[in-house]
């Protein structure tokens, strides 16, 4: 069962439910947690969790996330738990919006969103946890104007229904090739979908795809073979450090602690490129296109579609 505008989740200490938004795996509210008289953001499975198993496995992720919810560039998470119609969820702090709905962005803000997020990424790959979704949507705006990386432990969700998904966890849009090869996820992936995500803001859309015309099924396998160009007006360099966390190889992508020093090291008053059409790509270093073995658009297909 889906929970729609008029059925409102039972969650114990809160109240006053609403409706902010329907996402493909999950339903947002607004509500009250009368404990401490706040409000708080809720995000609610629109699917069902089964059995004692994945029910502790979500919870076991949920705490991960909790645990790093303190970090100052996280976005906090109060509880979690499971409704009474097995609808896991997270009551987590409610922000104003994300940076989704602020880009573009200049060089100097974006620098200090992927410092600020890159060192969030590296504790929580130090603890063992990876994201597996970040994009623009999930940095969050605070009351203060800090940016926070939002929804770790709902990506398990989709792990939990299906073992072999990757691509149904990621959005496609910012996910590493690897993800199309049904490859685990990892922090090289969070990485790779950082830059792609500080690419966007400096850009309005992600890497490689145009606002207008996103890729079909099938160039979005070979956009991976085209080199990232330069931005007009972005220093070279960051657009540099950007590339490099976006390799098709995870092994030649940093570390999130090493691409938080590279951000943090960026000259911003170095050139930058002038004019898109001019870009000089004969620095770059073309992508390697993905094996493609048999069945290969099969399983993509599967991937996009969840089949």
């Amino acid at each position: 069962m889906k929970h729609t505008p008029t059925s409102f989740p039972e969650i114990p200490g809160l109240t006053d439910l609403s409706l902010l938004a329907v996402g493909g795996y999950a339903t947002i509210f607004r509500a009250t947690q009368g404990s401490v008289g706040r409000e708080v953001a809720v995000k609610v499975e629109n699917r069902t969790i089964e059995g004692d198993r994945d029910r502790a496995r979500f919870l076991r992720e949920a705490r991960a996330a909790g645990k790093m919810s303190g970090h100052p560039h996280v976005a906090d998470l109060f509880d979690a738990g499971v409704t009474a119609d097995n609808h896991p969820y997270l009551i987590m702090e409610l922000y104003a919006g994300s940076y989704q709905d602020r880009m573009p962005l200049r060089a100097h803000e974006v620098r200090d969103i992927g410092v600020k997020i890159a060192d969030a990424l590296a504790d929580a790959h130090e603890r063992g946890v990876v994201h597996r979704d970040v994009k623009p949507a999930n940095i969050l705006i605070s009351a203060f104007g800090e940016p926070a990386l939002a929804d770790f432990g709902l990506a398990i969700l989709a792990e939990i229904r299906d073992p072999d998904i990757t691509l149904d966890v990621m959005t496609p849009a910012y996910a590493p090739p690897e993800a199309f090869r049904r490859a685990e996820p990892g922090p090289a992936g969070d990485v790779y979908a950082l830059c792609a995500t500080l690419y966007a803001l400096l850009r309005g859309a992600p890497p490689r795809w145009e606002p207008d015309h996103p890729p079909g099924l099938l160039t979005l396998i070979e956009m991976f073979a085209q080199p990232v160009p330069d931005l007009p007006e972005v220093p070279l360099a960051l657009c540099a450090v950007l590339r490099q966390g976006m390799e098709n190889d995870p092994d030649k992508r940093p570390t999130a602690r090493a691409l938080e020093e590279l951000l943090a090291s960026v000259d911003l008053d170095g050139p930058a490129q002038e004019d898109q059409s001019t870009a000089d790509v004969s620095n770059f270093d073309p992508p390697t296109v993905p094996v493609q073995r048999p069945g290969f658009f099969t399983n993509l297909i599967d991937n996009l579609f969840g089949r």
